[in-house]
């Protein structure tokens, strides 16, 4: 039971700090604040947190933890280019719903040594000097694209990265043009429209109408 309730708590605190990170950024947000907001003690916090940098990295980690879960390299049965696809849908939803994912996003802006950082390649290479949660979101792309690649359902394209820069690019852009908020059915539409012009410089001709471009249909309850 105590256990529990501590964990509560430490989900209360990044909770909490991940909506003041994401309204006022690392800087503007104190630690009085993010506590008040848990509706818990600053000692409370300091049980839990040695410090607003150990609140913030528990926050950008959760945010990672959720992408690469939802996001990630899918089954060998699967098509990475669709799960590519459907990752796009899956932002652009957190975005809207999710203020750890937009509090991760903010960090790597906001300029936190440990969240900035450039992030390691992809398999790909595409995500070279990609900084913080942009980093985190771009090897995740790449890793799907060099999923695509291997499994034969991209274009022969020997001149490059070119097709790879273009799609991480495009993702990346994705939390820009959606985070200050858009409606869900405006957000989808975009998507869709963005991903009807790739296709066709991904795939061999002829073959985009096998891929769902459109947001997956709800799960059967």
């Amino acid at each position: 039971m105590v256990q529990e309730r501590s964990e509560r708590t430490r989900e209360r605190l990044v909770e909490a700090g991940a909506e003041l990170f994401d309204r006022c950024g690392y800087a503007g947000a104190t630690l009085g604040e993010i506590a008040g907001a848990a509706g818990v003690t600053k000692g409370a916090l300091y049980f839990h947190f040695a410090s607003k940098e150990d609140l913030a990295r528990a926050v950008f980690e959760q945010a990672e933890h959720a992408l690469r879960t939802a996001c990630g390299t899918p089954r060998p049965v699967d098509s990475p280019l669709q799960a590519l696809i459907d990752a796009g849908y899956w932002l652009v939803d957190a975005l809207g719903s999710d203020a750890v994912i937009r509090a991760a996003f903010r960090l790597g802006r906001d300029g936190a040594e440990w969240a900035a950082a450039p992030r390691p390649a992809a398999p790909s290479g595409t995500s070279t000097g990609v900084r913080g949660f942009h980093g985190v979101w771009a090897g995740v792309v790449g890793d799907l694209l060099s999923g695509a690649r291997r499994a034969g359902e991209l274009r022969d394209r020997s001149a490059g990265p070119g097709p790879e820069t273009l799609v991480v690019t495009a993702a990346c852009g994705l939390e820009v043009v959606f985070a200050d908020g858009c409606p869900r059915d405006e957000r989808a539409r975009r998507v869709g429209a963005l991903w009807d012009w790739l296709l066709p410089c991904l795939v061999p001709p002829g073959s985009s109408a096998g891929y769902r471009t459109r947001p997956a249909p709800p799960r059967p309850a």
